[in-house]
C-alpha cells in the first residue's frame, strides 16, 4: 500500500488537515450552560423590557435540557452538572442530548463521564486518569488497564440494556445516566464494537498490535511534507503567532511542543507511556494508491484503515486549561505565567469533582479560611482532591445564597454534603443520538417534542446550523416565557487559521444562526473582563494581540469571546 486517501463524509473542515476526521476534544473553554442561559435571557430581557422586572423562570426552577452538537468532549456536561446547585433546583433532572459525527467520539463521551462518576478510586487518581485519557495519545500501563476495565463495564451494561435485561444492571450508574433508546440496531452494534476495540486482550488483540508512535509520525510526515525536518520551528511559529497572540499563553510552549511532536499533552510526573490510548485509535474507509488511470488519477482498492485520525495541530488544552474561576492561576511574574495549562486543567477538573461531592465551590471554601486566598498551594489540585469530609462542615455563609463576585447564582442553597458522588450523578441524563445524517436526526420523532433550553454547536459542526435547528429551541411564546439559547463555538484557537479567516468564520456562523431563527444577544460593554489576566500578560509581554474582550453582537459579558450566544426570540 503506497498511500491512503479516505473518503470524507463531512468535507467542511478537511481543508485544513485532510486526515483530521474525528474530533476528540473541543476548541473552547468549558461552560456552565445554565449560567450562560440565565445571562443571555437577562440580557435580552433588559434590552427589550427597558429595565422592567423580568418574569423568565431560571433554569434551576425546572428541569434543564440541552442539545450538544459536535462539542468533542463532555466538558460542558461536567461543568454544568458540577455547578447545578448554584442555580437551585437541587433535585431537578438535567438532560443532555449528544450528537457526534462518529460513534467513536460518542463512545469517548461515555468513557470520560464514567471515569468521573466511578467511586472505586480516590478523586486525585480519577482526575489524573480523566485528563490522561483526554489529552494523551499514549498512556501509562495502569491507565491502559483502567480503560479496559471501564470498556468491559460499558460493554456489559450496554449489551444488557439492548437485550432488554436492564434489571440486571439497574444498580450501575451507567444504566441510570445514559439513555441509548434512540440508537438504531446498526448504531448499537457500532457502539459495542468501539468498546471492544479498546480491549487489548482476546484472540486478535496483542499488546503491540498498533504502534501509536509510528502512526503519529506518519500523520506528521504527511502534514508537514517537505518541512518535516523543520517541524520544531513550525511549532514555535504556530505557538507565538497564534496561541500567544490570542491570549492563550498560559499554555506552556514546552507542553504544546511536546504534544505536537509526540502526542503527550498531560505529563503525569516523571511517568513513561508505553501503552496506546486505544480510545484515539479509530478505523476509516479509504482507497489505496495502486495505479494511475489514463486521466492521471490515483486508483486502488477500498480498505478499512486503522490509525489516529484526530487533531494534530491545535491541541487538547482549551477544554479545561485556559479559563478558570480563580484568577490566581493566571498570575504573571517576571513576564512568565506562574501556572500553566496543565495545572489549570487539573484545578478545573478537581474543583468540579469537589463541588459535586460537597455542594460548595472550592473558591468559597478558600474565602472561609483567612489567608487561603493568598496561598498558592490552595490552587493545587492535590489539595482540593485531598480535602476530607471532616473539613467540609462549614457553617453556611451569605455568599452561597446570593449572587455576588463569587459567581454563585441566586437561589443556591448550602448543603452539608453527605450526598455521595453516585447519588449526585443520578440527576444527570445523557441521551445518545446516533451519528450520521444530522438532518434526519433533527426531523426524527425523538426531537419533535423537544424544547431545549440550550443548544451548543461545536466549531467543526458549524455547517449543521440549519433552519430546522432553531425549531428545537424553546420558543418565547407570550410574556414570561423563557426563550431557548444557541451557543456557537468559534475558531479563535484554530492554529491553521489567521485572524481574517477567523472573522469570516464568525460572520458566516452568525449568518447561518440568524437563518435558523435565532438572534444574537445585544452587544454591550463588558462590566468585568473575564480574561483580564490574559490582557495583563499581553501588556507585560508587549504582544500585538487582539483584545480578548471583544465587544460585539453575540458576546456575553463575563463569558469568553470564543462562543457566540443567540436567543430564540
Amino acid at each position: 500500500r503506497r498511500g491512503l486517501h479516505q473518503r470524507l463524509p463531512h468535507p467542511p473542515h478537511k481543508i485544513l488537515d485532510p486526515h483530521h476526521v474525528h474530533n476528540f476534544w473541543g476548541a473552547s473553554p468549558a461552560l456552565d450552560l445554565q449560567d450562560v442561559v440565565s445571562a443571555a435571557r437577562a440580557t435580552v430581557c433588559c434590552s427589550s423590557c427597558n429595565g422592567q422586572d423580568r418574569n423568565h423562570p431560571e433554569p434551576g426552577d425546572r428541569p434543564f435540557s440541552a442539545f450538544l452538537i459536535g462539542t468533542g468532549d463532555p466538558r460542558h456536561v461536567i461543568t454544568t452538572v458540577a455547578r447545578s446547585r448554584r442555580h437551585g433546583g437541587r433535585d431537578n433532572v438535567m438532560s443532555f442530548h449528544v450528537f457526534e459525527s462518529t460513534m467513536a467520539e460518542t463512545a469517548r463521551h461515555m468513557l470520560l463521564l464514567t471515569v468521573l462518576m466511578t467511586d472505586d478510586s480516590p478523586p486525585a487518581e480519577r482526575c489524573e486518569r480523566f485528563l490522561e485519557i483526554l489529552m494523551n495519545s499514549s498512556v501509562r500501563e495502569s491507565t491502559a488497564e483502567y480503560i479496559e476495565r471501564i470498556a468491559e463495564r460499558l460493554e456489559r451494561v450496554t449489551c444488557a440494556v439492548f437485550a432488554g435485561e436492564i434489571d440486571t444492571v439497574s444498580h450501575d450508574p451507567i444504566a441510570q445516566v445514559f439513555d441509548l433508546s434512540l440508537l438504531k440496531f446498526r448504531e448499537r452494534d457500532d457502539l459495542i464494537d468501539v468498546f471492544r476495540s479498546w480491549l487489548r486482550r482476546g484472540p486478535s488483540k496483542h499488546r503491540d498490535e498498533f504502534n501509536m508512535e509510528l502512526a503519529w509520525e506518519c500523520r506528521s510526515r504527511y502534514f508537514y511534507g517537505e518541512r518535516y525536518d523543520h517541524r520544531k520551528n513550525m511549532v514555535d511559529w504556530d505557538y507565538h503567532t497564534r496561541l500567544v497572540q490570542e491570549g492563550a499563553s498560559v499554555i506552556h510552549f514546552r507542553h504544546f511542543a511536546q504534544w505536537r511532536l509526540t502526542g503527550i499533552g498531560f505529563p503525569v510526573r516523571e511517568s513513561t507511556y508505553p501503552e496506546v490510548n486505544r480510545t484515539l485509535v479509530t478505523r476509516l474507509h479509504g482507497t489505496t494508491k495502486d495505479h494511475i488511470d489514463r486521466n492521471m488519477q490515483d486508483r486502488g482498492r477500498s480498505v478499512l484503515s486503522e490509525g489516529y485520525w484526530g487533531d494534530l495541530v491545535s491541541g487538547p488544552f482549551f477544554s479545561f486549561g485556559i479559563e478558570a474561576e480563580e484568577p490566581e492561576l493566571f498570575r504573571v511574574a517576571n513576564r512568565q505565567h506562574v501556572k500553566n495549562a496543565v495545572e489549570v486543567s487539573e484545578y478545573n477538573v478537581a474543583s468540579c469533582m469537589f463541588e459535586m461531592r460537597t455542594g460548595v465551590p472550592w473558591k468559597t471554601v478558600m474565602r472561609r479560611r483567612p489567608g487561603m486566598e493568598q496561598d498558592d498551594a490552595m490552587c493545587d489540585a492535590n489539595i482540593i482532591n485531598a480535602w476530607k469530609n471532616a473539613d467540609e462542615t462549614f457553617a453556611p455563609v451569605d455568599e452561597c445564597s446570593q449572587a455576588g463576585d463569587n459567581g454563585v447564582s441566586g437561589g443556591a442553597h448550602r448543603e452539608n454534603s453527605s450526598e455521595s458522588s453516585a447519588e449526585y450523578w443520578k440527576r444527570l441524563r445523557v441521551i445518545i443520538t446516533g451519528p450520521g445524517d444530522f438532518e434526519k436526526v433533527l426531523t426524527s420523532r425523538a426531537l419533535n417534542n423537544c424544547a431545549f433550553d440550550c443548544i451548543t454547536v461545536g466549531a467543526w459542526h458549524a455547517h449543521n446550523l440549519q433552519p430546522e435547528l432553531g425549531k428545537t429551541a424553546r420558543q418565547q411564546k407570550g410574556p414570561g416565557a423563557a426563550p431557548g439559547v444557541l451557543i456557537v463555538e468559534g475558531a479563535k484557537y484554530f492554529v491553521l487559521m489567521d485572524n481574517k479567516t477567523v472573522d469570516n468564520f464568525t460572520n458566516k456562523s452568525e449568518e447561518l444562526a440568524t437563518q435558523a431563527g435565532v438572534h444574537p444577544v445585544p452587544s454591550a460593554v463588558a462590566i468585568k473582563d473575564a480574561n483580564e489576566t490574559s490582557k495583563k500578560l499581553r501588556t507585560d509581554l508587549g504582544t500585538r494581540a487582539r483584545s480578548s474582550t471583544s465587544v460585539g453582537a453575540g458576546i456575553l459579558s463575563g463569558i469568553d469571546d470564543v462562543h457566540r450566544v443567540f436567543v430564540a426570540i
